[in-house]
């Protein structure tokens, strides 16, 4: 993102969830925004709830990142939905952020408050009308219970009725989805500006290590989707026993200890504290997601480091592959690629793998200025008159 100039602007990000580390989707999001905001000139003034904890070393580091950071750490566990079978929109919040924010706006004047997820967005109500108000959603949650039910899983996490989402939406000047299904989606419950805001993150291609059968790596989190989603790919695997013998699969992340019970073709190796180093021991990343919402960044991810990636259809919206082999609709057909690939076919792969990456992060970066650095650009434009 070269080319920026500096501007003394100052952006509030209001979030449950860390910037640090990376090893989420969620949390890598966050980063990426916030330093896009921080590249383009503005002040960042960090506010974490602490849904996740806080060790020294994750404080540490969004201190050291950021230009201010606020921590509020919670009473308690999150509460349970107040509805019973969903939750009220605001159950997770804790009005102790409202108080903060208010008495940070009685020193900063904040020209963006961007606040993490729709189920944190009453903290916007306390912001003066000078401030935009801009709510990151990362994913659709009315209705998301009902999704989960449909995909023969239990709801996770938070979830609540379209209706809520509505209402909680209302509160923002603009809405961020994080793919076009999802902006078409919001746009048809809020009277708000709704905005594609991708994930935008550099492209720093690695050289695998050398190997004698090609490594095949996926790393992600232990969600539902996830376990159900890698149980059907290694169940087509199973079925096709030569692909063993040219191929090592390779699982990290928090899935590996969600998933042991039912592992039968993976190496596993755990948390990774260092994401470069799983990108440098593989050759192809796969995402085999099945259903799900929001945008699968770890599909991103591997694109970002340089790697061929086969993905299913599920695993790539709003990402716009260009291989037909990032559009797989079944698993057998992604396993069934995998045993016919030959090194040409693989060379062609990781040619289109590239393309896509920097295709998709063009788009965004030209969105983001757009949205957040007008003046700058104007500033940029008038330099080159």
């Amino acid at each position: 993102m070269g080319g920026f100039v500096n501007m003394s602007k100052h952006v509030l990000v209001v979030s449950p969830i860390p910037s640090h580390p990376q090893f989420q989707g969620n949390s890598a999001r966050i980063y990426r925004l916030n330093r896009m905001f921080q590249l383009c000139g503005y002040q960042l003034h960090f506010v974490y709830f602490g849904m996740e904890g806080l060790s020294e070393e994750q404080r540490r580091q969004m201190e050291s990142q950021w230009d201010f950071f606020h921590y509020i750490k919670p009473e308690g566990p999150a509460a349970a939905p107040s509805f019973g079978e969903y939750f009220d929109i605001d159950d997770w919040y804790d009005e102790r952020v409202s108080d903060l924010v208010d008495k940070l706006c009685q020193t900063w004047r904040f020209d963006v408050c961007l606040v993490n997820y729709v189920w944190f967005s009453k903290v916007l109500d306390v912001l003066p009308e000078s401030t935009r108000k801009v709510i990151d959603t990362h994913d659709v949650f009315g209705d998301r219970h009902i999704v989960a039910k449909e995909a023969g899983l239990d709801p996770v996490w938070f979830y609540t009725t379209k209706e809520l989402e509505a209402y909680a939406l209302e509160r923002a000047d603009l809405i961020l989805a994080i793919q076009d299904e999802e902006k078409d989606y919001f746009k048809s419950i809020t009277t708000k500006a709704v905005e594609v805001m991708g994930y935008v993150v550099p492209f720093q291609p690695l050289i695998s290590q050398e190997s004698d059968k090609v490594v095949i790596g996926y790393i992600g989190s232990g969600n539902p989707f996830n376990l159900e989603s890698l149980r059907v790919f290694q169940s087509a695997v199973m079925k096709a026993p030569n692909i063993m013998q040219r191929y090592t699969f390779l699982l990290g992340g928090t899935v590996c200890k969600a998933f042991e019970p039912f592992n039968e073709i993976f190496d596993v190796i755990g948390i990774v504290d260092d994401l470069d180093e799983f990108y440098r021991q593989i050759d192809i990343a796969i995402n085999p997601m099945i259903g799900g919402t929001g945008l699968k960044i770890k599909s991103l991810e591997a694109l970002s480091y340089g790697k061929s990636l086969l993905a299913t259809q599920d695993a790539m919206v709003g990402i716009n592959g260009i291989d037909e082999f990032h559009n797989f609709s079944t698993l057998e057909s992604m396993v069934n690629a995998l045993e016919a690939l030959t090194e040409e076919r693989a060379e062609i792969l990781h040619r289109n793998s590239i393309a896509t990456f920097h295709s998709y992060n063009d788009r965004f970066i030209n969105e983001f200025k757009s949205l957040f650095a007008e003046e700058l650009c104007n500033q940029e434009d008038s330099s080159k008159r």
